[in-house]
């Protein structure tokens, strides 16, 4: 079978297995979580396979292939656990798209509860149908912009607000920081190495004093890719 075509059910589960042993054996030795039990492989296998149907009538990835999605969206939606970040009591996600980072972590951290945000409405739907089949029970969808108060977010109620997307820091911190819990709360942002040249805007700066917000960077790497890819991380103190 070439790499091109897409796996059936059961090659998909044991590529969903593999991958999760792999990554799990780069958490750190005191992770209190698991990502290669049945409940994380089956409901992965099922997740990839609803991205592959919906990728049939509408562009929720750029490439629907679940061996793709697996290897560049799965795994990297696991960055917080590789580089050792504790488990939220609330997490809000922004928007998820086709439910990266979220859906992984919510099948990650399942004590924590996970709100999903996305604006456009296909994709809120996709999300909704997602978190009903699979199941996930710890995890609901807002379908609305976090800037909008009809979508009725509470302020400063989330111990984590994660974006993996191309919005500048400063722009995302704008929309994260009244929703963040303070002290305590924590933006973390997926970035390339070019993008960390957004940390030394001045602009940037000035909201983080005003804030009382810190920023760190955290480099990972994930099996069989060579370049090493950061998470930005801004808490409230």
């Amino acid at each position: 079978m070439g790499t091109d075509m897409q796996p059936d059910m059961t090659t998909l589960r044991d590529e969903v297995a593999a991958a999760m042993h792999e990554l799990a054996a780069l958490l750190p030795a005191d992770a209190p979580v698991t990502i290669e039990d049945d409940l994380v492989t089956t409901r992965l296998t099922a997740y990839l396979t609803l991205l592959a149907d919906a990728g049939r009538v509408m562009n929720l990835t750029s490439d629907a292939n679940p061996r793709v999605v697996l290897s560049r969206h799965v795994r990297d939606s696991f960055a917080p656990l590789l580089v050792g970040l504790t488990a939220p009591r609330q997490l809000l996600d922004i928007g998820s798209g086709g439910g990266f980072p979220a859906i992984p972590l919510a099948l990650a951290w399942r004590d924590t509860s996970v709100t999903m945000t996305e604006s456009i409405a296909k994709k809120a739907r996709f999300l909704q149908d997602a978190v009903q089949s699979l199941p996930l029970t710890n995890a609901r969808v807002v379908h609305g912009r976090v800037e909008d108060p009809t979508t009725r977010l509470p302020r400063r109620a989330f111990d984590m607000v994660t974006v993996r997307g191309v919005a500048r820091v400063a722009t995302v911190f704008d929309y994260a920081e009244p929703l963040l819990a303070a002290p305590g709360g924590t933006l973390v942002l997926w970035k390339g190495e070019r993008d960390l040249a957004e940390l030394t805007s001045p602009d940037l700066d000035t909201k983080l004093r005003h804030a009382h917000c810190t920023v760190s960077v955290r480099r990972y790497t994930l099996p069989g890719v060579e370049r090493n890819a950061n998470l930005v991380i801004l808490e409230m103190t």
